[in-house]
């Protein structure tokens, strides 16, 4: 690997200008959001300057989230050198990938080509946006008779590595040169470290969702010549068809291009609906977007009456979301419209308490749903959030280590009067633990926001050393 071909091909400042927005749905968020290394970019850079490219000394944790089946989905944790890497090769290649990739794919797409250097995904709502609306807009057509809507299985863990860059090599052509060579290169063996035997992209990062797409634009490239109504969000795939017959040809065309990559569709998310089905006509019923509409315009009047009024619709949406036939994104949608609502004083207590009701059960039944759960019970928090702390992280302590990282960052918002003291001692046991570094690292975190000076001067000596992992680390200081 040339190493100066490398560095000067690569904007390391841009990737670090980036960091914080591609980091917002990180599946373990930094407790500062990298703020120390996005605020002084170039003291992290000059202190790295001859490490940077070291990238095989620096750590990256492999973690899991629970999925709605109880499965369990693998979350890699990348170190910020690791990260500003992975930034600045998605920052050289986005332009020229981008206006190759069909228009019928919609996720991850360039915002503009004026200012490659501003981020480029800050679009990425409206594009969401625009793939339901084109898609609803299409499926109610009169020619329209039938829709397939379906999801890949486990899409970024068989995406492999070798083909991808394969992949990438055919896109860009003759445009690619030297140092383009050296960046793929650099992508491969980054990608080989943290992924399995070749196999795997890091979820919930903005490039993996740029690269992703690129490994299946040969079957969008397919399924567009073959003249399928065809949209596309990452895994997410809709296809418009006149008749119930055709979008059986559609699925089977679909698998089968699929299967070329080894890539598979997920039985349970598949269905075809006819139109006029009582199934069609809910997937495509815009009832929830004038709903929210009207909660906004509700929330800006300030009502009262008409405040608890729409609040109670609210939260039966809420409900209806929160089951297994729900909208993930609707769910937070509601959810944020109600924490809205919460914010006047005249009915505060009474919208809390609600909240608390339908969240505080839902953390045991419905886990994978945790980082939101928390961020609900976050805003107003009282005793009760302190005994639930207490019962998931104590009494009958939460088996996933996401979850109890969530609850740990709970327990680090809420003021300290309301947490329960049996926290503490919890706390100092998991400060030592080996069994999740994220865990650890965020009950560190806990006990300093809940501490005096001399208490994290003491936290400091006691657990600080070079032994200890790079967050754990991160963590103490």
């Amino acid at each position: 690997m040339k190493y100066q071909i490398l560095l000067n091909s690569l904007n390391f400042q841009t990737a670090i200008q980036w960091m914080p927005i591609d980091s917002a749905d990180d599946f373990f968020p930094d407790p500062i959001g990298w703020a120390d290394i996005c605020q002084f970019p170039s003291e992290y850079l000059e202190k790295r300057k001859h490490r940077l490219l070291q990238y095989d000394t620096l750590p990256h944790i492999i973690e899991h989230t629970p999925k709605k089946s109880g499965m369990l989905r693998e979350a890699v944790w990348l170190h910020p050198t690791h990260r500003i890497l992975y930034l600045s090769i998605l920052h050289r290649f986005l332009p020229r990938l981008d206006s190759r990739l069909c228009p019928e794919v919609y996720s991850y797409r360039l915002d503009s080509l004026e200012d490659t250097d501003k981020y480029p995904f800050s679009q990425r709502m409206d594009r969401w946006k625009n793939f339901h609306n084109d898609f609803r807009r299409a499926a109610l057509e009169e020619s329209s008779g039938a829709i397939l809507f379906t999801d890949l299985a486990s899409y970024f863990d068989h995406i492999q590595i070798d083909k991808l860059a394969s992949r990438i090599y055919s896109i860009l052509g003759s445009t690619l040169d030297e140092n383009d060579k050296e960046v793929i290169e650099l992508l491969v063996s980054l990608l080989k470290m943290w992924g399995r035997e070749g196999f795997g992209l890091p979820q919930n990062y903005d490039a993996s969702s740029l690269f992703g797409s690129i490994y299946i634009h040969n079957v969008d490239c397919e399924m567009f010549s073959k003249r399928y109504r065809y949209f596309r969000w990452l895994d997410d795939i809709r296809i418009v068809t006149k008749s119930k017959e055709q979008a059986l040809r559609a699925l089977h065309d679909l698998q089968n291009s699929l299967e070329q990559h080894r890539l598979f569709l997920a039985t349970d998310k598949t269905f075809i609906y006819e139109k006029g089905s009582e199934e069609f006509n809910e997937l495509l019923s815009v009832d929830d977007d004038i709903l929210l509409s009207e909660a906004e315009e509700t929330i800006a009047r300030g009502d009262k009456t008409e405040l608890e009024s729409i609040a109670d619709i609210l939260f039966k949406r809420l409900e209806f979301h929160s089951k297994p036939k729900g909208d993930e994104r609707k769910l937070r949608a509601f959810a944020n419209r109600l924490l809205d609502i919460s914010d006047f004083v005249e009915i505060e207590k009474n919208i809390i308490s609600r909240i608390h009701d339908f969240v505080i059960p839902r953390l045991k039944t419905h886990p994978e749903r945790t980082d939101y759960w928390t961020k609900m019970l976050s805003v107003k928090p009282n005793q009760t959030v302190g005994n639930v702390l207490q019962d998931l992280l104590i009494k009958n302590p939460s088996m996933f280590d996401w979850q109890r990282f969530y609850l740990w960052k709970l327990a680090t918002a809420i003021p300290t009067q309301i947490v329960p003291k049996e926290l503490f001692e919890k706390a100092k046991d998991v400060s030592i633990s080996t069994l999740s570094d994220n865990v650890t690292s965020q009950c560190i975190v806990f006990i300093g926001r809940h501490s005096d000076n001399t208490t994290r001067e003491n936290l400091f000596i006691n657990l600080f050393s070079a032994q200890k992992s790079y967050i754990i680390q991160r963590a103490i200081l």
